[in-house]
């Protein structure tokens, strides 16, 4: 009968990929948490439910469930003349195709006249916006500008967080599936779809880990000079905007 001798190197080869199978196994909702543990970030991820952060120096939302990343995509965020605020909110609903309408200080400074801009694809909002707390003027939105999402340095907005991965952000708020998300948002209606209160925290983290579990040093792009701000002491109230809010159609 025939004889199989494995080498030695095949021997620990197989140990190995042993060895980091069961790390995957037995990987718990926890591990990135302990990341930002280990680094000394004051960021505590919900462990149950679905919860949502922006990192405003890494351009960069992170969508939890049950502790566990599970969507992470690009942004843009407000410039440092119009910083995105730092703040805790929570989700209210998601606006299907928005109408726009710049703020009396857009208007002031001659950048944009004021008129609403209609629903569609050049919509600054782009086709859907998550709404965060009533009387919020800041939102996670498309963008009629995606090109820019190609950009490393992308503190571009006037305060609201554009999203590349904006439809796949609203299938995980409504728990939709992103086939439906799209028909909804090449429709002809401009709706708000109720959305559970999914916390949002809008942070500042100059060294924050990567999708593979990196630290990795982020500009301060708001001249803070600190690696772990999370919240200003006013949550309830920012001079930032990106549009005023429009009635639905």
């Amino acid at each position: 009968m025939a004889h199989t001798t494995h080498s030695p190197l095949v021997r620990v080869l197989s140990v190995l990929l042993a060895l980091v199978l069961g790390s995957l196994a037995n990987a718990t909702p926890k591990d990135f948490q302990t990341q930002l543990d280990t680094a000394g970030l004051g960021y505590q991820v919900p462990q149950t439910g679905k919860s949502i952060l922006v990192n405003i120096p890494s351009f960069e939302v992170i969508a939890f469930e049950d502790g566990t990343p599970v969507l992470r995509s690009r942004v843009i965020v407000g410039a440092p003349w119009h910083p995105t605020p730092r703040l805790e909110t929570f989700v209210s609903a998601v606006r299907f195709r928005p109408t726009w309408r710049p703020t009396p200080s857009m208007i002031a400074s001659g950048e944009y006249t004021d008129r609403i801009r209609p629903a569609g694809v050049n919509n600054p909002l782009g086709l859907a916006a998550v709404r965060l707390a009533p009387g919020l003027l800041i939102y996670l939105h498309d963008t009629n500008k995606r090109t820019l999402f190609a950009q490393d340095y992308r503190a571009l907005s006037h305060g609201c967080v554009r999203v590349e991965r904006w439809d796949e952000l609203v299938a995980f708020v409504l728990d939709m599936d992103i086939t439906r998300v799209h028909t909804l948002a090449n429709g002809q209606r401009t709706f708000d779809a109720p959305a559970p209160s999914i916390s949002v925290t809008l942070a500042y983290f100059t060294r924050f880990p990567d999708a593979a579990g990196r630290m990795v040093t982020h500009p301060d792009v708001y001249g803070l000079n600190t690696t772990s701000q999370l919240l200003e002491k006013d949550n309830t109230s920012t001079t930032t905007a990106c549009a005023e809010a429009t009635s639905v159609e």
